[in-house]
């Protein structure tokens, strides 16, 4: 005999049409987004995870802004430091080939122009940031006004000059890992360039060879130029060594940032293929459902007594 529709059948189908259309509604709407969810609460066995993974992708773009930044000051002081040694090595050449010739008085004018660039690149900075100045970035670093005229080879002169601190900046690259970085514009290379050029640029008589203290002087200042040289190319050196050590360490930080990330995605993104696959089945689903309760809709008695 043929079973009749009942209010329980019709309930229980009713039910699982509404799961149905649940079930595709939220397919139609992953697929619209890629997402399985606009919200943790939609994943809500995997929302802690979620934020974990939030928060590390936060902290490791942070380590990655922040080594860009200082590699980027490191840099900008290579740049300066490589121009004030080749300034040194200039006036190192022009002591050595013209001191005693008869365009000797030119050593003034060359120490003089010299000593300026000197201090432009001491006072270098990156945005508004003066980045010989130790801690006191606002301020430039050089500052020839109290240079002593007309000096000498022997005396520091960097308390005349220098109107940064001794601090060393540092920042933090890594969890509890601090680097310091940078040189303050009192170095004691720059130091020796600057008291060497400020010498020779207040020296308005003429060098003679004959003259047992100018020979000294020339010969001092060569000496001391060429050390100074030298310790200004291994402080470049050494910053090459330390951006080269950061950007490794960003590179990790990027690699780290990307597994998050991808991470992040798998749980929250959907397979747009599987989907569409899972939303055509529900479809038919649906379609085979809403035929079986039209049939059990016209299933009456009076059409059974028919």
């Amino acid at each position: 005999m043929t079973n009749i529709s009942t209010i329980q059948q019709n309930s229980q189908m009713l039910q699982i049409l509404q799961q149905l259309g649940n079930k595709a509604s939220t397919l139609e709407s992953q697929i619209s987004t890629g997402q399985k969810s606009t919200s943790f609460s939609g994943v809500a066995p995997q929302a802690a995870k979620l934020v974990d993974l939030a928060a590390t992708q936060s902290q490791q773009q942070g380590y990655i802004d922040t080594i860009t930044t200082v590699n980027t000051r490191v840099q900008t002081m290579s740049l300066a430091m490589q121009n004030i040694a080749t300034v040194a090595s200039t006036l190192q050449t022009q002591l050595s080939n013209n001191a005693f010739s008869s365009t000797g008085a030119g050593i003034q004018s060359t120490a003089q122009q010299l000593l300026v660039e000197v201090g432009s690149y001491l006072n270098t900075q990156d945005g508004s940031r003066f980045v010989f100045s130790g801690n006191k970035t606002t301020t430039p670093s050089y500052d020839p006004t109290n240079l002593p005229t007309p000096g000498d080879l022997t005396t520091n002169i960097s308390a005349d000059y220098y109107n940064g601190d001794t601090a060393v900046s540092q920042a933090t690259v890594d969890s509890n890992v601090t680097v310091k970085y940078g040189v303050t514009g009192d170095n004691p290379a720059f130091e020796q360039i600057i008291r060497v050029l400020n010498f020779f640029a207040n020296n308005s008589t003429p060098l003679s060879q004959t003259s047992a203290t100018d020979v000294a002087n020339v010969q001092k200042g060569q000496q001391m130029l060429a050390q100074a040289v030298q310790q200004v190319q291994q402080l470049v050196a050494t910053s090459g060594e330390q951006q080269q050590s950061l950007t490794q360490l960003s590179a990790a930080h990027k690699n780290a940032l990307t597994l998050a990330s991808t991470t992040s995605n798998n749980v929250l993104q959907i397979d747009s293929a599987t989907a569409i696959t899972q939303l055509n089945t529900l479809q038919t689903q649906l379609q085979a459902s809403y035929q079986t309760m039209n049939i059990l809709q016209n299933l009456s008695l009076v059409n059974y007594l028919k």
